[in-house]
């Protein structure tokens, strides 16, 4: 069995308790105008490319079809001609172009997993499983949780919650923690935010919840998207609603870091976005009115 990942990140701090490995998944179902990971959007492995970067030397034309150069002297890529050979990245002086994605079978990614198990037990970490949503490639992920708990590595997935419920059922059968995104409460604007409703995210959340699950929330904050008066009213209300079920929740405040990703992978760059730090103390007051724990990521 094998998973398509972009990315395996040793000594993680900030994807579950302790120093972890986190596996970082191709594929998601959702369309989030604020994208930060957009090299996670798509199932399989893609070019990107850093056009700043480049300087038009020209050694990529020697092999390249979809690569052209204009009379001006720029350099422009079309995606619908590329092959994903990978050779532009073995020829680019500067680091322009880069393969975003591989496929490898559960033992390889096991295998790098365990490498840190000293660093785990230790700090009381583990393997985080996250993507992209880690639900689009469920019978794997379930394997690779169920084969780390058999080597004493524990488990947290990072999750949309938009997937079949047996994945997440399995996963809770195997001791695994969810870090649950929730990005939204009015159901039409979480379809305009990320493009899909929320009754399938929000089902699967009340679905763990009875069942016992270790839940965190993680609640991501995008200035002038989500966190309007009535977005917090509304937030606020379905935690306290499931407070009992919650370990605690924690606020994800926007970052541009993904911006020069987007356009690396040829996607639209959404309107620009304040950093959200500066309102972080503003939504934590309102949302600690839940009764649940309120913590904001990097503190």
């Amino acid at each position: 069995m094998e998973l398509t990942y972009f990315n395996i990140q040793k000594f993680c701090i900030h994807d579950g308790p302790g120093i972890r490995t986190a596996v970082f998944l191709k594929g998601c179902p959702l369309d989030c105008l604020w994208c930060h990971n957009p090299e996670s959007k798509s199932c399989v492995p893609e070019i990107m490319f850093y056009k700043h970067k480049c300087s038009s030397c020209g050694r990529c034309l020697e092999f390249c079809p979809a690569r052209t150069i204009t009379d001006k002297g720029e350099l422009i890529y079309d995606r619908s001609k590329c092959e994903l050979c990978g050779k532009c990245t073995e020829k680019c002086y500067n680091t322009a172009n880069s393969l975003c994605g591989k496929t490898d079978d559960l033992d390889f990614i096991l295998k790098e997993v365990k490498k840190d198990v000293p660093f785990y037990k230790t700090s009381g970490g583990g393997m985080t499983v996250s993507g992209g949503e880690p639900a689009m490639q469920s019978k794997a992920v379930i394997e690779l949780v169920r084969m780390a708990k058999e080597e004493g590595i524990e488990s947290v997935i990072e999750t949309s919650g938009f997937g079949e419920r047996e994945f997440f059922m399995s996963l809770h059968e195997l001791g695994a923690t969810f870090f649950f995104d929730i990005k939204g409460i009015d159901r039409e604007k979480h379809k305009i935010n990320t493009g899909v409703y929320t009754d399938v995210i929000h089902k699967n959340l009340d679905a763990l919840i009875a069942v016992g699950a270790k839940i965190v929330l993680r609640l991501p904050m995008i200035p002038g998207k989500n966190d309007s008066e009535e977005d917090l009213v509304l937030l606020r209300d379905f935690i306290a609603e499931r407070k009992d079920g919650i370990m605690y929740a924690e606020i994800m405040p926007y970052h541009e870091l993904g911006r020069d990703k987007n356009t690396a992978v040829g996607r639209d760059v959404y309107d620009p976005i304040p950093a959200g730090k500066e309102f972080a103390p503003k939504w934590r007051e309102l949302l600690s009115e839940s009764g649940v724990e309120i913590r904001v990521s990097g503190e």
